[in-house]
């Protein structure tokens, strides 16, 4: 398989606009098997109510047969189940869960996929892709503000960007690389299949079902060319000064060194954008002036410096001990909340089981929080949260109907034998994006 997809790789590179007419062979019976192991064994079922325990019980026999229909066209995708899950501003965001087995061919196609597509997107990418994740992109928001002369940071936010996506406009992007009619036949069943919810069937003409194994690769190629190739290619160009683009998915920075260049790109950005049917939102895709200069301007006005969110960090610019520009980080407000609203609603729901278990959890999600959030310059904000757990758990404890009232004292001794982990800086700077 390595063999074949390194292939693949090449011959992507080698021509960039070379189109692939036969790969639908490559979904093979080992890429099946394969692509089923790599997926979560704990995920919820689709709307078949496959779980990936049931299947495993006799994989090899249940994917020969996926595959058997699969070559003789007789495989058919089926609804999504739809499910919310709530967001940071107290909405819900729409969750469209896919049955076992059209999870393991997306999963096969986007290997196949991903060896083509890597070969295209641009380094301003960090999103879904190999090798690359959130702190990758954050250490290169300082990377660049840091030594690119950056004076203003445009914070792009699309509406519903999952639901918007025009699936034809979609289809003629991907007809660019991909003209195997087969797999473009997968994909259009797996974008057009519908979701069931409160047991009805709801068809769209949009979007590609967030939730889905193939919709973040599906997103970053439109993403690729409504905005990355069309900021690289077309208005960098026309720009008077340097400019930089930072995009995880959906979430992306622009970074401008003059305001006039950020302003005439925030005003043609939502034009741009509304070909291609999305949406920025108005409030939260905002102009604010970020950089070496930034601290300056505010003291000047007696007022503080402008900062940004991306990627549940807000940054903030400051200097060191030596007096050097630097950019810190702090946890998003918002995504502090919502990591405190989590362990309070786990503590009331099991204040009744053993103390011990309770820690095991707790210190659990200590660990998860401080893995993301343990960047250098936010032990401020990882000690607050450590302190929010303290005071929560003592206070569900409090609560439990037996055993007593857990006053600070006796909570005390119960921190001594059951201690809460300390907050530590798991992610630390790399050389080129230390803050100063």
């Amino acid at each position: 398989m390595s063999t074949t997809f390194s292939r693949l790789t090449e011959l992507a590179k080698e021509v960039p606009k070379r189109k692939f007419f036969s790969i639908a062979h490559l979904i093979t019976l080992e890429a099946m098997l394969v692509a089923f192991r790599s997926l979560r064994k704990e995920a919820s079922a689709g709307i078949d109510g496959v779980t990936y325990g049931q299947y495993e019980r006799d994989a090899e026999r249940n994917i020969r047969q996926l595959h058997r229909r699969l070559k003789e066209g007789k495989y058919q995708a089926q609804p999504l189940r739809r499910v919310y899950i709530p967001k940071e501003n107290g909405k819900q965001r729409p969750i469209s869960i896919p049955a076992l087995e059209d999870k393991i061919l997306q999963k096969a196609t986007v290997e196949i996929l991903t060896a083509i597509y890597e070969q295209d997107f641009l380094e301003c990418s960090y999103g879904f892709r190999p090798g690359r994740g959130q702190h990758q992109a954050l250490d290169e928001v300082g990377r660049v503000v840091r030594t690119r002369p950056t004076g203003w940071v445009l914070e792009i936010d699309i509406t519903a960007y999952f639901d918007s996506i025009v699936r034809e406009q979609l289809i003629e992007m991907i007809e660019k690389r991909v003209s195997d009619g087969s797999v473009l036949r997968l994909i259009r069943k797996w974008i057009k299949v519908g979701v069931i919810e409160e047991g009805k069937l709801l068809m769209s003409d949009r979007g590609t079902g967030q939730g889905q194994p193939i919709s973040p690769l599906l997103a970053n190629i439109y993403l690729h060319y409504v905005l990355d190739e069309w900021f690289e290619d077309v208005v960098k160009p026309r720009l008077r000064g340097e400019a930089h683009e930072i995009r995880f998915a959906d979430d992306a920075i622009l970074c401008f060194r003059y305001r006039e260049d950020a302003e005439r790109v925030k005003d043609v950005l939502a034009k741009r954008f509304a070909r291609y049917g999305l949406t920025l939102h108005e409030e939260k895709t905002r102009l604010v002036e970020f950089g070496h200069y930034a601290e300056g301007h505010a003291k000047q006005k007696g007022k503080k410096p402008e900062t940004f969110d991306f990627l549940g960090f807000t940054h903030i610019c400051t200097r060191n001990r030596g007096g050097q520009f630097a950019v810190h980080v702090r946890t998003a407000r918002k995504r502090l909340r919502r990591s405190s609203k989590a362990v309070a609603e786990w503590c009331r729901r099991y204040r009744h089981v053993p103390v011990e278990e309770q820690q095991k959890a707790l210190n659990a999600k200590l660990r998860g929080h401080y893995q993301y959030y343990g960047r250098s310059t936010n032990y401020r904000s990882l000690k607050q949260f450590y302190l929010i757990v303290r005071r929560t758990w003592q206070k569900w404890l409090n609560r439990r109907t037996r055993g007593g009232r857990t006053t600070w004292a006796k909570y005390e001794g119960i921190l001594r034998k059951y201690p809460l982990l300390p907050p530590r800086i798991t992610r630390p700077w790399r050389r080129s994006a230390m803050p100063g």
